[in-house]
Order: C-alpha cells, then sequence, then structure tokens
C-alpha cells in the first residue's frame, strides 16, 4: 500500500482514515469502542519506540478494512430484506452524512489545513453565539440575578471569551494548544487528539451550564417581558442546537 515512507502530512491523513473507519465499524455494527481505543495504544507505542510508522499504518489500514467486510458480509448474509429496501449499507451511510450535515451550518473557521472539522465547526459557533447573541442575553439578564457583574454571568462570559474570541492567528485561546502541537514536527499525535477533545469537553460544559442558566431564569423570572422571554427563547434554541448537532448531550459537567 505505501511504497515509501510516509511525509508527516501523508500520516495525519492516515491516522484520520484509520480512526474514521474504526468510528464507521463501531457506529454501523454496533460494536465497542474499545476497539478504537486498542488501535489508538497501539498507535502511541508504536510512536514512543520509534518503529517503522508507514508498515504500522499499512498493517493498521488492512485490518480495519478487513474486519469491515466480515461485518458487511455476514449482515447481507444474514438479510432478507426485499429488492425495492435500501440496503444496510446505504442507510448507515446515509445516517452517518446527515450527522456531518447537522455541524456545517456553523461557520467553518480555517486555522490550519490539517486541523480537524470538528473543533473548526465548533468554533465557529461559539464565535456566532459571542458575537451574535451574548450581548443580547446580557440585557435579558440585565435585571436578574445573573446579569453581567454577577460571579456566575462574569464566569460564563470569561469561559466564551476563552473558548471562542479568535486572536492574530483565527483561533481561540481554548484551541492554542491544539495549534501548537499541529505545528509541531515530529507530531505528538496523541497531544493533538488529546487537545481536540479537551476543547471540546470544556464547550460542552459551557454549553450545559448555559442552558441551565436559562431554565433558571424562565423558570424564576415569570415577570419578563414577552420581548425579553422571546428573545431567550431564541437564545436557548441556539444553544440547545449546538448541544445536539455536535452531539454533547452526554458530556454534562458533574454536580
Amino acid at each position: 500500500m505505501f511504497e515509501h515512507k510516509l511525509t508527516p502530512e501523508e500520516i495525519t491523513r492516515a491516522v484520520k482514515k484509520i480512526r474514521r473507519r474504526y468510528d464507521d465499524y463501531v457506529f454501523k455494527f454496533f460494536k465497542s469502542k474499545t476497539l478504537k481505543f486498542a488501535f489508538e495504544d497501539r498507535y502511541r507505542h508504536v510512536l514512543r519506540q520509534g518503529a517503522d510508522i508507514s508498515t504500522f499504518l499499512m498493517a493498521e489500514i488492512s485490518a480495519i478494512e478487513e474486519l469491515i467486510e466480515r461485518e458487511e458480509q455476514r449482515v447481507v448474509a444474514g438479510e432478507q430484506a426485499a429488492e425495492a429496501k435500501e440496503s444496510f449499507s446505504a442507510r448507515v451511510d446515509k445516517v452517518l452524512e446527515q450527522q456531518r450535515q447537522m455541524i456545517r451550518k456553523y461557520p467553518y473557521i480555517s486555522f490550519h489545513r490539517d486541523a480537524d472539522e470538528e473543533p473548526r465547526r465548533l468554533l465557529g459557533a461559539l464565535c456566532d453565539l459571542e458575537q451574535q447573541h451574548w450581548d443580547s442575553l446580557m440585557r435579558v439578564l440585565r435585571d436578574t440575578a445573573y446579569s453581567r457583574s454577577s460571579l456566575v454571568s462574569s464566569n460564563l462570559e470569561n469561559r466564551l471569551r476563552y473558548l471562542a474570541v479568535l486572536d492574530s492567528d483565527r483561533v481561540s485561546s481554548g484551541l492554542s494548544r491544539y495549534l501548537y502541537h499541529l505545528n509541531r514536527f515530529p507530531r505528538d499525535y496523541h497531544a493533538i487528539d488529546r487537545e481536540a477533545k479537551d476543547y471540546i469537553l470544556e464547550s460542552a460544559f459551557f454549553l450545559h451550564e448555559l442552558n441551565d442558566l436559562m431554565l433558571r431564569v424562565q423558570s424564576n423570572y415569570p415577570q419578563l417581558g414577552e420581548k425579553q422571554r422571546k428573545r431567550l427563547d431564541e437564545i436557548q434554541s441556539y444553544v440547545r442546537g449546538m448541544i445536539q448537532d455536535f452531539r454533547l448531550k452526554e458530556f454534562k459537567p458533574r454536580t
């Protein structure tokens, strides 16, 4: 498969492909995520040992493709669907594409050519929240216990700025370590993956806490005017949409 030693860019693409194929395998065939975790462990071990990464990736791609082919053959053999019915594989591909389309409604922030689409889109969505909705939300909360000067709102605002406000590199402070590791060679792919996941997790915690705050306001301040309540509903709908579209529902902060 690989006739030469891979360049850093080719390694990045190969690792992304393997991770994507493991995600497909887990989702399509309802398999445990431990299979993907095992690949990540093997990959980190090879990096630490300084072994031939090209040979390793060739073997890993062959292995996951064989697993997928085996499961597809098993599904085909067990299915008795009529010809008119959409194939299992096509249905799954459609679901996966729908999930990708869910986040493509958000701005695509271009800060590094090798950055994954999910943190780019999540950064874009948070930028919109900060630029288009935050000041309006603070006006709605002005006469409540959650005004801009309150500890709760001040803390949330600082966290939003950390996650969403772009610097000269068109990246937020929350993604600065991710960008740092993308720019290093040789690359630490474990660190790159960790920084992306940390950003997504921090964003999820922030969005859930913001949503909880708006729920409390809706419940505790029935005296809000019609325009204020309508604007609050619009902002909450946007926040809930982000949680749904980026599949962050289960990533709630511990209480």
